[in-house]
């Protein structure tokens, strides 16, 4: 089974196959693939149940203006660029600057593990501007968008000279500080490790909406970490679908979601828009 990768898994094999979670099925790597795609999927269930994601995820999306000074947002980190379409014709051409308004909730800091994503912009009184004008479409943004971009130096540098924009199996100093399913980050290119041989990752590219870019050699390597709640919910959920599969136990299941699993999930819950 191929191990898809087109965004972040909240949890890793090696946690996955902890003893306190799920005995190493296969006492190997024999089931690896198909583990993998179940906390994908899991990770999936997890942004559908709490109606957000916990990735910081590189993207353009476009909003209508409020007439009011608070333009409300969905989970943001930081913002690249934000521009207006004055002339309602969706080309945006006027550029707000950062000091033209202000993130909101103040202090929230999502790069940091004790942080919380910004919710809204509010226009700046000493700015330029005085108003998210009133009008569909009328604003675009690009951003990181997400819980939270919180990294954690691996404590491991890239060893590759001949590192480029596309290539997929990287080298590291020591392998053993990654597992498979972990979301890497050299520079601002997000990086899904599918795969570990020795001190070689193999590697989905310019993952979340990053870009591919051809890094230093020696470069440092962060590891992504999500809310330790959002973790353990999917590699519990995870480990009860497998262990369920063969056997099916509908007495042992919950009619909505497993009782720890939703404690840990429900107070990131938000309700959709």
């Amino acid at each position: 089974m191929a191990r898809e990768a087109y965004r972040s898994l909240y949890g890793d094999l090696t946690k996955l196959k902890d003893d306190s979670l799920l005995k190493d099925p296969a006492a190997g790597a024999a089931d690896d693939p198909e583990l993998f795609q179940l906390l994908l999927a899991t990770s999936d269930w997890v942004d559908s149940y709490t109606n957000r994601h916990f990735y910081p995820r590189i993207q353009t999306l476009e909003f209508d203006g409020p007439g009011q000074e608070r333009l409300l947002l969905p989970d943001l980190v930081g913002i690249t660029s934000l521009k207006e379409d004055t002339t309602e014709n969706e080309t945006y051409t006027t550029t707000w600057t950062a000091t033209d308004y202000w993130l909101e909730p103040h202090n929230a800091e999502p790069t940091e593990h004790w942080g919380r994503p910004y919710t809204s912009l509010r226009v700046r009184t000493k700015g330029t501007k005085s108003t998210f004008t009133v009008g569909q479409h009328r604003f675009q943004i690009v951003g990181r968008w997400g819980y939270r971009e919180f990294k954690e130096d691996s404590g491991s540098n890239l060893n590759d000279a001949a590192m480029t924009t596309t290539k997929v199996t990287i080298a590291v100093t020591v392998g053993t500080d990654f597992a498979i399913g972990q979301t890497i980050m050299i520079g601002a290119e997000q990086m899904l490790v599918t795969n570990i041989a020795a001190n070689n990752l193999t590697c989905t590219r310019a993952l979340n909406g990053t870009t591919g870019f051809a890094h230093a050699d020696n470069a440092d390597v962060y590891i992504l970490r999500w809310p330790l709640s959002i973790e353990r919910a999917a590699l519990i959920q995870a480990a009860r679908v497998w262990t369920r599969a063969a056997d099916f136990e509908p007495a042992f299941v919950d009619e909505e979601v497993d009782t720890d699993v939703r404690l840990l999930l429900n107070p990131y819950r938000r309700l959709p828009v």
